[in-house]
């Protein structure tokens, strides 16, 4: 019985290999037809590789006769190249050689593998091309850090940088540093001794965020029972929500809320459920939402009210313990952030501050940051063409650090009309939002951003003439916030 076994399998087996061998005789016969073919089509693809190349050869000599003509500065600069690159090889070889003398004193097997790695490259054509492709860049870009040195090391610190953080100079940073300690410290002398907040709502709102995002040992000295109390103190009375001044008829401001709101998540306090449904019924059908609680919602719909309350809303979200509310303020952040998307001015990253204002009206530099700020922080997906019409439309010159706009439009709230007398500062916003463009751009646009903000934030630039003690703590604090970048990764 074993041997009928045997038998059978010996004779499957010589089954199999008659019919692989038909196979592959099969195979090699219809290869051996089609070599003449292949043959052909590899000659005709090399003559016309080597008459694209010859082509090509011929533009660009013509291209670079021309640029040599007009621009005859290039020719110095090809000189240095050129000497910057037959030095750079001359100490690569130099060093090379030498390097694998001193490894083969200490491991002979290595410099011979070494020397065989060496030579495997140069047996074919294949690898002495990469090789020397490999060579060409090297000496470029070793001639390119040569001749633009300021770049190169830009360009440097992008690559090899977290993302989290700007690589901005060390003498820049330095610089940032100081200057972020000095504005903590100014805004934390402005808390009395009990650690109490003195001053209007909106200011002692800023003033506790930047802290919390700046200076982390500041502000947790900060008693948050003393913050939830001192603003849910001032609150209201008629609703659960924020005036810009407690005493005195002035209208119910969203604006000021949603700092109020930002400043609880920041120090983990959640909002009260009546706090965010005052900001849930004050959005507009469309997506927006109006500075004053009671403006009509689409008319005067506001640019900076619809950022803040998403900004709020997005990170009171994390505290929500129910995943229902969760999804309303999730969907509410959605809608205004499709609100900003539809109004922002065609191709240029900016917005007005009403929209739908009748009369025609220009944009403002510091809402815009605001609210370019805002949608990366809620984490808006679609913002790769507006991040590329920010860094285009930057200005070239960094805003003076006290210039601010403002409005002052007359906002009809029921029968009686309210001034929105916001003043929106330029340049914390601008390098704010800057930043954010920066975490999220590819490496030439990171190149782009980093050097508008080395020129912002050079020591001696305008930001550093704050000192702190400015009549108005929102500029003080909005310039912390702007600053956060190296005190949070110091």
């Amino acid at each position: 019985m074993h041997s009928d076994f045997a038998n059978k399998l010996r004779a499957a087996t010589e089954k199999a290999r008659e019919t692989a061998a038909a196979w592959i005789h099969r195979a090699s016969a219809r290869a051996h037809k089609l070599r003449p073919y292949a043959t052909q089509a590899l000659e005709t693809v090399k003559a016309w590789g080597i008459a694209g190349a010859n082509a090509l050869r011929a533009h660009a000599a013509r291209a670079l006769a021309k640029l040599r003509t007009r621009f005859p500065i290039l020719d110095v600069y090809a000189r240095a190249l050129r000497l910057h690159a037959a030095k750079a090889l001359e100490a690569v070889n130099r060093g090379y050689r030498a390097g694998v003398a001193i490894i083969g004193r200490y491991s002979p097997r290595t410099a011979r593998a070494i020397v065989a790695c060496e030579t495997w490259l140069r047996q074919s054509d294949w690898r002495r091309l990469s090789l020397a492709a490999l060579a060409v860049v090297l000496v470029l870009g070793i001639g390119f850090a040569a001749i633009f040195p300021e770049a190169a090391g830009r360009y440097g610190r992008v690559i090899f940088t977290s993302n989290r953080v700007v690589p901005l100079p060390d003498e820049t940073r330095r610089a940032v540093r100081e200057k972020a300690k000095q504005l903590a410290a100014a805004l934390d002398s402005r808390l009395d001794r009990k650690r109490r907040l003195a001053g209007e709502t909106w200011t002692s709102a800023q003033v506790l965020v930047a802290l919390r995002e700046s200076d982390p040992p500041t502000a947790s000295r900060i008693d948050v029972k003393l913050i939830e109390q001192y603003f849910r103190s001032v609150a209201g009375p008629e609703c659960a929500c924020w005036r810009r001044f407690p005493q005195g008829k002035h209208p119910n401001h969203l604006g000021v809320t949603s700092w109020v709101l930002w400043t609880f998540a920041q120090y983990g306090i959640p909002a009260h459920k009546s706090e965010l449904e005052f900001l849930l019924s004050a959005q507009g059908a469309d997506g927006g939402w109006p500075l004053f609680a009671g403006a009509q919602q689409e008319k005067f719909a506001s640019s900076y009210g619809t950022a803040a309350a998403m900004l709020a809303l997005h990170e009171q979200a994390a505290l929500q313990p129910d995943r229902g509310q969760k999804k309303r303020l999730a969907a509410a952040v959605d809608r205004g952030a499709d609100w900003l998307k539809s109004h922002v001015v065609a191709g240029r990253a900016r917005w007005v501050d009403y929209p739908a204002w009748p009369e025609a009206q220009e944009d403002f530099l510091g809402v815009s940051g605001f609210a370019l700020f805002a949608l990366h922080r809620v984490g808006a997906w679609w913002l790769g063409s507006l991040d590329r019409d920010w860094l285009r439309e930057l200005p070239a010159q960094a805003p003076a650090a006290l210039r601010g706009e403002t409005s002052a439009k007359a906002v009809q709230v029921g029968n009686r009309s309210f001034p929105d007398e916001t003043r929106y500062y330029e340049l914390p916003w601008t390098i704010l939002a800057t930043e954010e463009v920066y975490r999220s751009a590819g490496i030439f646009r990171k190149v782009r951003a980093v050097q508008w903000l080395e020129r912002a934030l050079a020591p001696g630039a305008t930001i550093y003439a704050l000192t702190g003690r400015e009549k108005s703590a929102t500029i003080v604090a909005e310039a912390l916030l702007a600053l956060r970048n190296e005190m949070k990764h110091d």
